[in-house]
């Protein structure tokens, strides 16, 4: 099977191969022994967890609203929530801003990592620029600020999950797609090295729904490309790429959980080329999405156990 990795900003492909399936069975995860996820941060293998209850972001280390919580602020029913009673909200303002995110550090530092995160996005949600990402660094901070770099194994990598609109053909908010930053990317024809993209066998990300995505990424053995990444989207796994060099430093560690929604001008602008045409609703003035049950693991995590959804 082949996987077509598509340059950053610029309409070309590039055949790589990969091992994946459009649907596997899903696994039993972590999540099955915890219903609602209670109790879940207490499991050997969890490394971070929150589903907002605290109704703040106290457990995250950076919030890249600079406290405007008219971007990023956690709400409760009526807004939309998928367990307990709380989530996430981030709102991006067109021309005011462009959404924002939050970061956790993972001190520990990981060769193998798993990320969960329920996500929804508005009904009149479009385009987005970048989204949910898994980061690698030696030094803190190393791995932000390098749009249009290439990684040279030994202090920084990036992978991210992202709805993929390509250039207008996918309806908002698009087809999930890895955006990642390595060693062994190839460049744009400007010369830059913008993101490359793994394309999991995903449909059209639906819209007012919730959806359970996990990520999945494997360090490679330095001097070996060996890595690995993976998607689930709600279960079942529809995406899974080998051969990865990520890193040439056995010190380069997974370190680094992002969760964001940046909107730019030219998502909007992309989305009102879109609607129109497909007589799709689009808001052309802001984009909200919401998250919430977020877990990050050495293990699978699995969607939840909604035996006890809503204790």
């Amino acid at each position: 099977m082949t996987c077509y990795m598509r340059m950053g900003i610029i309409s070309m492909w590039i055949i790589i191969g990969f091992s994946a399936s459009a649907e596997v069975p899903a696994m039993h995860g972590l999540s099955q022994d915890y219903p609602g996820d209670l109790g879940i941060i207490a499991d050997p293998s969890v490394l971070f967890a929150d589903g907002f209850e605290s109704g703040d972001i106290s457990l995250w280390d950076e919030d890249q609203t600079s406290g405007d919580r008219q971007r990023l602020t956690v709400v409760s029913a009526p807004s939309p929530v998928f367990a307990g009673s709380h989530a996430l909200q981030i709102t991006a303002t067109r021309i005011r801003d462009s959404g924002g995110g939050l970061i956790k550090w993972l001190d520990s530092g990981q060769d193998q990592i798993f990320a969960r995160f329920y996500v929804r996005f508005a009904p009149d949600a479009g385009y987005v620029h970048h989204f949910v990402h898994i980061n690698g660094e030696t030094s803190k901070w190393g791995s932000f600020g390098k749009a249009g770099l290439k990684p040279d194994g030994s202090h920084f990598f990036t992978s991210g999950i992202e709805p993929w609109f390509d250039w207008g053909k996918n309806p908002p908010p698009g087809r999930w797609n890895f955006y990642s930053y390595w060693p062994d990317m190839k460049p744009s024809r400007d010369g830059k090295f913008w993101g490359n993209s793994f394309q999991p066998q995903s449909g059209p990300i639906p819209r007012d729904q919730w959806i359970c995505i996990e990520i999945h990424i494997k360090l490679n053995s330095p001097g070996r490309p060996d890595g690995e990444q993976t998607l689930w989207e709600n279960g079942i796994q529809t995406g899974h790429f080998t051969g990865i060099n990520w890193r040439n430093n056995i010190h380069l560690k997974a370190n680094v959980f992002w969760l964001m929604s940046y909107v730019t001008e030219k998502s909007y602008l992309y989305s009102a080329q879109y609607a129109p045409d497909h007589q799709m609703e689009f808001n052309p003035d802001s984009h909200t999405v919401w998250f919430d049950q977020i877990v990050v693991a050495t293990r699978y995590i699995g969607p939840m156990n909604t035996t006890n959804k809503n204790p």
